[in-house]
């Protein structure tokens, strides 16, 4: 396959990824990671650089999204920044914890984990869906639950590696009585946030499998057309979820996590 086809088909599942972050408030993981699996197999490399290149560079692409996505958010105050902060703390605080509570005992059994991820990723769909924001109410997303959020979102991925959008958005709307709109837009500002240390991590990473055009893990040759087609269609994204009614975006998360539930399943 010739260079130009491979940078078509980056930028392209970047277009793809980037839309469904500024529509949904996701990282788009869901897309970036099998894009890189395939072509880093194509470059030969294997076993255990294989993941990390793969979350390298997903991860990378996530932060990228997230930033450019929740760019203009930030700028014009769309959420209460002491929200964002509570959150992102709290989250990455437990997903270290997590992390390291994990590397250092013998219980955890990711197998297991995933089916019980699984049963509670769909219990989270079915409150989106039935969940109705009450408009006459104010919102009731206060410190607590904020912490509350950041909390769970850490310590779930932590366990299962899944990008915290799939988390925050389901607690954000039926606990914090958030639109789910404004919902979407804070976890895509918060999800940047949860993806740079790992970024860091990564980037200071010592592959066996060296890749030309790379820095650690991330490979920048398949990374940044990929980027590309994010930054051209996240605001896309972002315009075309403001003119969807709130039931028909539900609906169309309630098929991401549907997706991503088969896709965990088909990997235990």
């Amino acid at each position: 396959m010739s260079e130009t086809v491979n940078f078509v088909l980056l930028y392209i599942a970047g277009c793809a990824g980037g839309f469904l972050s500024g529509l949904l408030g996701v990282g788009g993981g869901i897309i970036f990671v099998p894009i890189f699996d395939y072509f880093l197999r194509l470059n030969g490399v294997v076993d255990s650089d294989l993941v990390s290149y793969t979350l390298a560079n997903s991860f990378f692409a996530v932060m990228i999204s997230g930033f450019t996505g929740s760019f203009g958010a930030f700028k014009n105050r769309d959420f209460d920044f002491k929200n964002f902060y509570y959150i992102a703390l709290s989250a990455i605080f437990f997903i270290l914890l997590t992390t390291y509570i994990i590397s250092i005992s013998n219980w955890y059994s990711p197998a297991k984990f995933k089916i019980i991820f699984c049963i509670m990723l769909l219990v989270s769909m079915i409150k989106t869906l039935i969940h109705k924001t009450q408009n006459d109410k104010p919102e009731k997303m206060n410190n607590k639950i904020s912490l509350f959020a950041g909390s769970i979102t850490g310590v779930i991925s932590g366990l299962s590696g899944i990008g915290g959008g799939v988390i925050m958005i389901p607690i954000f709307t039926v606990f914090g009585n958030m639109p789910i709109r404004k919902a979407s837009i804070l976890s895509l500002a918060v999800i940047p946030v949860l993806a740079l240390p790992n970024v860091v991590f990564y980037l200071f990473g010592n592959p066996s499998h060296s890749l030309n055009y790379s820095t650690g893990y991330i490979s920048w040759f398949l990374v940044l057309p990929l980027i590309a087609g994010v930054i051209t269609t996240v605001k896309l994204g972002l315009k075309t979820a403001k003119m969807l009614s709130s039931q028909t975006i539900k609906t169309i998360f309630a098929v991401f996590i549907i997706i991503t539930l088969i896709k965990i399943l088909f990997s235990i």
